[in-house]
């Protein structure tokens, strides 16, 4: 495990920490070693996404599915990270358990193919996943230590040299994964279809985790969970050094126009055309 220091094409450096030649957040991922000998249970859904794609939002809707209400206590997505949370103390967790992690299916524990356990996998689109991730580095000014502009952050996301790696790699890895594993169990779902029809995916979801729901239920998680009322409960556990939320922005679809210039986007549609070449993913840009 080592610290290193990333620069963009200005200079600006972003601090990372890497393990076993991944490329980590500046935090204290020191679960991330033990991952491989991480011991699943047979009923844990993991929820996995690529930073910035909703998966608080989506990590919440599934824990109360799972409880039947939206009354529950408020409790970070972080404490079921795989990468980022002491495994002794999700082995204290109640079952069943959300365990969310940005990795790709061949960084997963050893055992957890054989087990056979629910995947929900969120994407979004990279447009505004580039918006977020930059606002996400700018934020934790203590950890990445990042004083870049978005200009040269743009180019670093695109050519993944961010924590994680590539966006391109990420998504067409477990678009592969879909098609050459029917075995698995995985809910494929997007950040754009979820905040265009909530209640149609959240029922989605419940179908795919097997759990009881009424429209009731329904409509109180999907208030629950609206961008607002999620920023309101638990918007300051983890906050900025000026009070803001560092996870909470804005949630929208399409703030990506009120960042890209027009030579960015044509040079942003222009590499993807190159990198996503042969994928029939889609993804929306405005809803």
């Amino acid at each position: 495990m080592a610290t290193i220091k990333v620069a963009d094409d200005e200079g600006e450096t972003i601090t990372f920490i890497e393990v076993d030649g991944k490329r980590f957040p500046n935090f204290n991922i020191s679960a991330a070693r033990g991952i491989p000998d991480f011991k699943p249970r047979n009923d844990d859904v993991f929820l996995i996404a690529y930073p910035k794609s909703g998966s608080h939002w989506i990590w919440e809707v599934c824990r109360m599915l799972f409880a039947g209400s939206t009354d529950l206590d408020v409790i970070a997505k972080e404490s079921s990270m795989l990468e980022l949370t002491s495994h002794d103390l999700i082995d204290q967790q109640t079952s069943p358990r959300i365990l969310n992690t940005h990795l790709r299916l061949y960084e997963m524990p050893k055992d957890f193919q054989t087990l056979q356990n629910k995947i929900i996998y969120l994407r979004r689109n990279l447009k505004d996943v580039a918006v977020s991730f930059f606002n996400h580095t700018k934020k934790f000014k203590n950890n990445y230590q990042y004083n870049g502009t978005w200009s040269s952050y743009l180019k670093m996301i695109i050519e993944g040299k961010v924590d994680y790696g590539s966006w391109f790699d990420y998504v067409k890895h477990w678009e592969e994964v879909i098609e050459t594993h029917p075995d698995l169990q995985i809910l494929d779902l997007t950040f754009e279809d979820i905040k265009e029809n909530p209640t149609k995916e959240i029922k989605k979801i419940a179908e795919f985790l097997e759990v009881p729901y009424n429209e009731t239920l329904i409509d109180e998680i999907n208030h629950q969970c609206s961008f607002k009322n999620m920023k309101a409960r638990k918007g300051l556990l983890m906050p900025t050094e000026d009070g803001e939320s560092v996870i909470y922005r804005k949630g929208d679809v399409g703030d990506w126009m009120n960042w890209f210039t027009v030579a960015q986007d044509e040079w942003f549609n222009s590499v993807y055309q190159d990198k996503m070449a042969g994928s029939k993913l889609k993804f929306k840009y405005t809803i």
